[in-house]
């Protein structure tokens, strides 16, 4: 910017992201959210005890890992 008017080059820089990208990042946010609920403490088994196996946990992180990875290989610069 100078003299109080904006430079055009940084005017519309962004990233765009696919719309199939976009339903894989809403997706990962969902399983997130999902991951989160599956660890809150149950019932009176105290608050470190929870009822997924370590196995299942290891299989969500590595499958968010992996959306997340293809989310990130879609999303490219906007065309200015």
């Amino acid at each position: 910017m100078r003299n109080g008017h904006r430079n055009s080059d940084n005017a519309l820089s962004g990233y765009l992201l696919p719309a199939g990208a976009h339903q894989s990042l809403t997706q990962a946010r969902d399983h997130l959210r999902l991951l989160a609920q599956l660890t809150e403490p149950q019932g009176d088994a105290g608050p470190d005890v929870i009822y997924l196996s370590a196995q299942a946990l290891a299989h969500c992180f590595d499958r968010l890992a992996d959306d997340l990875d293809r989310i990130a290989e879609a999303v490219g610069p906007s065309a200015s």
